[in-house]
């Protein structure tokens, strides 16, 4: 007997906080599970890291089809992890199977943060609402993962973060955006701004430098790559382009705080929180970023560890996270 927990990605292909979520899971999760885990990833292994195992028993979707739908077919449960946003085959066929489903975002909010605003961009590639809503329904468990609240029913457990930096707050007034592409990531923020991006160096430059022809001549574009995180964020940069409509928990903003950068959040992004530097309009963030250059260290620095303080309060409880989990996978 065995569980299925089927997933779009996670190990070293580390390229969103899915994947994050993800190895998390196999590191905390895997190892208290009371059924046999089975690891199911839904694309082709990527080159480069061919002799990477993972903790559990694993199988990739363009390895062997055949294999990959027997395995569902003869589980147990199906737990998703991660999945697609489109409708998928082997899920539909085993629907009667799906015990939980983990929600890392929604695609109504997605649509939602851009509608009205001065996004360019504003269509979310390979998605479909309908097939959102499905897969909950079929779920026993809805498990949403963000900090604000969506339409769909659920149990929130929200993600957690582990500072482990803890860098002291940059002087430098350069801006910093590590984030991917997505018109709901704002990178056009970035435009006339003196800074640097840490992204696909491909997409951004077709999508927003070509295509909305973006003033970027004073950044400074690094493609991502995961072994150059660390050089990356000990660059002469600051400020943190973190102003990311509706996100779901945000991954990004936590490390950005936790290696020395002052971040310029989203008024959408965790609203309770008393702080100054939100922007929901490239103006708002180009007025921040205006002022942030005439603001006094002293200030910055107080609203720094004000935001820290705040994150490291409610959002650091690893034992929970996992309890809240487990008592899911191990009824």
């Amino acid at each position: 007997m065995y569980d299925v927990y089927y997933t779009t990605g996670g190990g070293p292909w580390v390229n969103a906080g899915t994947d994050t979520w993800v190895n998390l899971w196999l590191e905390l999760i895997a190892p208290k599970l009371e059924v046999k885990p089975v690891l199911l990833i839904h694309r082709n292994r990527p080159k480069g890291h061919e002799d990477f195992k993972f903790p559990i028993e694993t199988h990739w979707h363009g390895d062997d089809l055949k294999k990959f739908e027997k395995i569902v077919k003869d589980c147990r449960r199906i737990h998703i992890l991660h999945g697609h946003y489109t409708p998928i085959r082997v899920l539909e066929e085993n629907k009667h199977k799906i015990y939980s489903n983990v929600i890392h975002n929604s695609l109504d909010h997605i649509l939602l943060g851009t509608h009205g605003t001065d996004v360019p961009l504003n269509v979310h590639p390979f998605s479909d609402s309908e097939w959102e809503q499905s897969i909950n329904e079929y779920a026993t468990h809805s498990i949403w993962v963000g900090l604000y609240d969506i339409k769909y029913k659920n149990k929130n457990i929200p993600n957690f973060y582990e500072f482990k930096h803890n860098i002291p707050l940059s002087e430098s007034n350069k801006v910093g955006f590590a984030a991917r592409t997505e018109a709901r990531k704002n990178p056009h923020y970035m435009e006339r701004v003196n800074g640097y991006v840490f992204t696909d160096s491909e997409d951004f430059k077709i999508m927003w430098k070509q295509f909305q022809r973006l003033d970027l001549r004073n950044v400074k574009i690094y493609h991502y790559d995961s072994t150059f995180k660390d050089k990356f964020y000990n660059m002469d940069w600051g400020i943190s382009h973190s102003a990311f409509s509706y996100e779901p928990f945000g991954y990004g903003i936590f490390e950005a705080v936790d290696r020395g950068k002052l971040p310029i959040i989203h008024k959408s992004w965790c609203s309770g929180l008393e702080y100054p530097y939100r922007a929901s309009s490239k103006t708002e963030f180009h007025d921040i970023y205006s002022k942030l250059l005439e603001t006094p260290f002293d200030e910055k620095k107080k609203w720094f560890n004000v935001i820290k303080s705040f994150m490291i309060k409610n959002f650091s409880d690893k034992d929970k996270w996992m309890n809240d989990l487990l008592n899911i996978y191990n009824i």
